[in-house]
């Protein structure tokens, strides 16, 4: 689950609101950017911004971005998105799913004890292996070979395409998103003490330029040793819920962590 949100109370399943009602049948999207939006706003409330200057820049930035092309929206869901990131893991990490060399080997899709349909049986079991495999080539995740192999391309399960106009698996960014709000709205608003907020942190400075490739790479290889590690541990204490936040352990909560890089133009 390499591209999952950092801890919140929150999953997409469980955001309630008048919303989310009126959503039809993208009810999970819907429900997960109305609370991408409304913990924006109560943190930029938080900030010191009045109620009117809210809604005036709503409506600016939404007359800002009016040029970017229309887009359809992915198939691709939150959950069908976590089990490609088990799979991606296991595919990664497994030594029966190397090659010689520590890589991920070119699977068979059937047919052979080191197959893509053996592997998701073994990290996915309730998936189907050709709609998870189809699910992975939209993604941009693998690759098909010819008609009986597959090749992993991709360290992570990446959800959005990086172009204007073409489809992003948005209940999966927005699940992103709104972890990392969640976590900051808790730490600024809901912790109880100083000494009981969620970890959220970041380091800052101003570089040349010509150094952001290499933080780039400092970042991905750091980050994505800190995310299998973390991913691993929750892969072994995840449970199966029975129903909506409950399991054999008791009540349930959606957790996890990230590690991202930005940049921005430098300010003053």
């Amino acid at each position: 689950m390499t591209v999952i949100q950092m801890n919140t109370l929150n999953s997409v399943s469980d955001v309630a609101g008048n919303a989310g009602k009126q959503c039809g049948p993208n009810d999970a999207v819907f429900r997960c950017a109305h609370m991408v939006l409304r913990r924006v706003f109560r943190i930029l409330r938080g900030c010191g911004f009045s109620e009117a200057e809210l809604r005036a820049m709503a409506e600016t930035a939404v007359s800002e971005i009016e040029q970017i092309p229309d887009s359809q929206r992915s198939r691709v869901t939150a959950r069908q998105a976590m089990m490609c990131c088990d799979v991606v893991l296991r595919w990664r990490r497994d030594c029966e799913f190397l090659d010689g060399d520590g890589a991920p080997r070119i699977l068979s899709l059937a047919g052979e004890p080191r197959s893509f349909e053996s592997l998701v049986r073994l990290s996915a079991p309730s998936a189907d292996p050709m709609t998870l495999m189809a699910t992975l080539a939209e993604l941009g995740v693998v690759r098909i070979v010819d008609d009986k192999q597959i090749e992993l391309i991709s360290e992570s399960v990446v959800t959005c395409s990086g172009q204007d106009g073409l489809a992003v698996a948005g209940e999966c960014v927005l699940e992103h998103i709104c972890g990392f709000l969640g976590s900051v709205e808790f730490n600024v608003f809901d912790k109880p003490s100083r000494a009981k907020g969620r970890f959220e942190r970041a380091c800052y400075a101003t570089v040349p330029k010509e150094l952001v490739p290499v933080l780039q790479l400092l970042v991905s290889s750091r980050g994505q040793d800190f995310v299998d590690a973390i991913d691993e541990w929750l892969a072994r204490r995840c449970v199966k819920p029975i129903e909506a936040g409950l399991s054999d352990a008791g009540p349930s909560l959606l957790v996890g962590a990230g590690a991202y890089l930005f940049v921005r133009e430098n300010f003053t």
